[in-house]
């Protein structure tokens, strides 16, 4: 079996199949598409791609599935699933997690500001998202081919002659698993297990988050994003919700202290890492410069062939061009003209008093500075939302369950974690940017205004 050298998680098998989708070229326009968008100009080393974070979900993916299974079966006494039908769900999902981010444009999630409004949306709040272009690349490409090669290997390799199309794998079947919305009404559908399946690519205990924060971590060079994964992974277990009728990825309750750890660390990846200051504006930065080459709405039609063309590398070349053409947003772009940031709420920023002091200072700012020169951004992440505010037997299969050895029954995550109650709070920093011509100037403004706000407080209470 081939392997892959993998930075994070050393050696990863994959079967000749899997690496023809790798080899593939929709795949390998992945090794041209950064993981953390603009974040290679603020950490150095955050040169990191989707395909190898596609890579380490799939092999975090499998193991995650074999341990959960194993677990299940020592808590019960009984397997999951059939010797057959395991080793079917776990193909399956080593093809969604090796498959789920081929849909990314170029700077990943940043360039989604180019993407069209959802026609399917009524009301026209939501745009057309990367997972519909997974979708059509898994169904449109050559990969779609590869996938049923790896089904009629499958179907023969296990002498299967009865009730084949139950073991068929398609791209549709994929898609209905993992990206479709409300697939209940399709025939195919199976519930319980297509549920527990999703969960390990879309949940609080998702491989997805597994693998990317320690790979940001590792690439840019900080210890926020680590925790102890071979341990959580050794805690993951399945719960048979049969209210709901659905399995449900769990985790055991000796595993608490591993899932906190994880939470924590992608909480402080969030307002360390992927809401730095700096990595905001330039984000902003970049979608106002690729707005300006006139490459349009990309809508839910948009031609395939042309989308795939484009990456990181095209873009920027796309860029360059339009800086000898004196574009300016190309030019404040390449050429890095960030704004200071002179002003910055608390991580949690949510009260009233908050909002008024906040807003008094973005308004002295701009009454006292040159109009353009004040420019106001919000990082806004719930980092955990269903183990702290969602119920343990959600029906959308996305709480955690934390199961309770010599017991049938579940718990909420939120109540048996001390620690994840004081995390219940959503991230929400907002930020004043201005010109660096007028930081010095900015930087005074706001000092006085705390300091006539304190002379004023110490009046009042004479």
């Amino acid at each position: 079996m081939p392997k892959i050298r993998d930075p994070i998680h050393d050696f990863v098998e994959v079967t000749d199949l899997e690496l023809k989708i790798i080899d593939s070229a929709p795949f390998q326009r992945l090794r041209n598409i950064k993981q953390l968008a603009t974040s290679y100009l603020v950490y150095p080393g955050a040169e990191h791609t989707r395909f190898g974070h596609s890579i380490g979900v799939m092999h975090l993916a499998s193991k995650a599935f074999v341990s959960a299974m194993n677990n299940y079966a020592n808590r019960t006494g009984e397997r999951l699933f059939n010797n057959l039908d395991e080793a079917w769900y776990k193909q399956v999902l080593r093809l969604i997690a090796l498959t789920h981010d081929l849909g990314h444009g170029p700077f990943s999630h940043a360039f989604e500001g180019l993407f069209a409004k959802d026609p399917n949306d009524p009301k026209d709040k939501k745009r057309v998202e990367h997972e519909h272009f997974t979708m059509r690349i898994i169904c449109e490409t050559e990969i779609a081919g590869y996938i049923k090669q790896i089904s009629e290997k499958f179907i023969s390799d296990n002498h299967i002659v009865d009730d084949i199309e139950k073991y068929e794998i398609t791209p549709s079947l994929l898609w209905l698993i993992y990206g479709q919305k409300s697939p209940e009404n399709d025939y195919r559908y199976r519930q319980r297990e297509f549920k527990l399946l999703r969960g390990f690519m879309d949940s609080e205990l998702d491989c997805d988050k597994m693998d990317y924060l320690l790979r940001d971590s590792y690439f840019c060079g900080v210890n926020y994003g680590k925790y102890d994964v071979e341990k959580f992974i050794s805690s993951l277990t399945v719960y048979n919700n049969e209210k709901d009728n659905i399995f449900q990825l769990a985790i055991d309750r000796d595993g608490i202290h591993a899932f906190e750890e994880f939470v924590i660390a992608r909480y402080f990846m969030f307002i360390q890492v992927y809401f730095h200051k700096t990595r905001c504006y330039l984000d902003y930065l970049m979608i106002k410069a690729v707005k300006s080459l006139n490459i349009g709405e990309i809508n839910s039609e948009f031609p395939l062939d042309q989308y795939l063309k484009y990456d990181d590398n095209v873009i920027i070349g796309l860029l360059k061009e339009a800086v000898q053409k004196n574009n300016e947003d190309a030019i404040n772009f390449m050429e890095r003209n960030v704004k200071s940031c002179v002003y910055q709420t608390r991580i949690h920023s949510n009260s009233t008093e908050e909002n008024v002091v906040y807003n008094q200072i973005k308004l002295t700012l701009s009454e006292r500075l040159k109009k353009g020169s004040v420019w106001e951004g919000q990082a806004e992440k719930h980092p955990h939302k269903m183990p702290v505010i969602g119920k343990f037997d959600d029906p959308e299969g996305k709480g955690v369950p934390v199961v309770v050895p010599h017991s049938k029954t579940a718990k909420s995550i939120i109540e048996e974690s001390v620690l994840l109650k004081g995390l219940n709070s959503p991230i929400n920093i907002r930020r004043i940017y201005v010109d660096k011509l007028d930081r010095d100037k900015s930087l005074e403004i706001v000092r006085n205004f705390y300091n006539d706000t304190i002379v004023e407080d110490e009046g009042d209470n004479l």
